[in-house]
């Protein structure tokens, strides 16, 4: 068996990828299903009882040594199930940088790897390019998942390709409506201390040479409102997460969904130093930066490469 999967705690684009992608393999001759490693993202929930779609895939006791993996929205091995073994992995479909751990595994000859806005634009490309329509539940899934992950198509990640496929998703499932897109991100935007730190994404440290430094991300509507409430008990699970990861600097990128700004904030005076000697962003009085544009983690990554690893 094949089976396709994400990282731990995928968002809607890891989920749409691996449902949509093993329904394409399937109706290549495939015997293929997918596997989500631990509970996804809210938004998950929130478009699949929205559109009464049902999430059942593999539990981990049916995965066996016999089974091959493909891994998408994800190219880092370190981020997958520890069941999954790297030899194991026959192919890769991601957005992401090139993880530092992929070159050593030359065994994977599948691995297409493109700057664009979302895994699921890739995939949702699959079935058009192979004149294949999608079931109802992957042509939403995956139309979701891009304008998730592009921020309604506004965030500097998004491509063309982003956009067209969008359209083509759009004209081939009726029960697809652009005018869901507030609804869905104002319900995503519902988050209480029980979930917030899985929320922030903030568990993944990135290492340059002697440095090292971890970037969370949260999005929601009306960002400033919810910060008003959440910005202590964020700044909290930030220091939490310093403390238990042993990381230089710790920071969070606040991405405001519907009015398209973001707001950076750092766990203490440190980092907030990194955050504006790396990228420039200057720091009101209370501690937090103002950008009036979306600027995404990964972008945010992107520097930091670019910046730390030459050196």
């Amino acid at each position: 068996m094949k089976i396709v999967t994400s990282y731990k705690k995928p968002d809607l684009d890891g989920v749409a990828c691996m449902y949509a992608y093993s329904e394409f393999l399937n109706l290549h001759g495939e015997n293929t299903n997918y596997f989500i490693y631990d509970e996804p993202k809210c938004e998950v929930d929130i478009v699949c009882n929205l559109f009464n779609i049902n999430l059942e895939g593999l539990k981990i006791e049916e995965i066996d040594e016999s089974c091959e993996f493909v891994v998408t929205d994800c190219n880092g091995i370190d981020s997958v199930h520890s069941i999954i073994k790297p030899e194991k992995i026959v192919e890769i479909i991601d957005h992401h940088s090139l993880s530092r751990y992929l070159p050593q595994y030359t065994h994977i000859e599948k691995c297409q790897i493109d700057k664009v806005g979302a895994a699921a634009t890739i995939v949702a490309e699959r079935f058009k390019n192979a004149n294949i329509i999608p079931s109802r539940e992957s042509a939403i899934l995956l139309f979701y998942a891009i304008i998730s992950n592009s921020i309604n198509l506004k965030a500097s990640i998004t491509k063309t390709r982003d956009i067209e496929i969008c359209k083509w998703l759009d004209s081939i499932c009726e029960d697809i409506s652009y005018e869901k897109i507030n609804e869905i991100f104002i319900k995503k935007s519902k988050i209480d201390d029980q979930n917030l730190r899985s929320e922030m994404e903030c568990e993944i440290p990135i290492t340059f040479n002697d440095l090292s430094t971890l970037t969370g991300q949260i999005e929601v509507a009306n960002l400033e409102e919810f910060l008003s409430t959440h910005k202590e008990k964020m700044i909290d699970i930030l220091k939490q997460v310093q403390k238990e990861k042993n990381v230089d600097y710790v920071f969070i990128n606040c991405v405001d969904i519907l009015n398209g700004f973001i707001i950076v904030i750092p766990v203490d005076n440190d980092s907030q130093k990194f955050v504006e000697d790396t990228f420039g962003y200057k720091f009101d009085e209370s501690g937090v930066a103002k950008i009036n544009k979306i600027i995404q983690r990964k972008d945010m990554a992107n520097i930091l490469r670019q910046k730390y690893l030459s050196k």
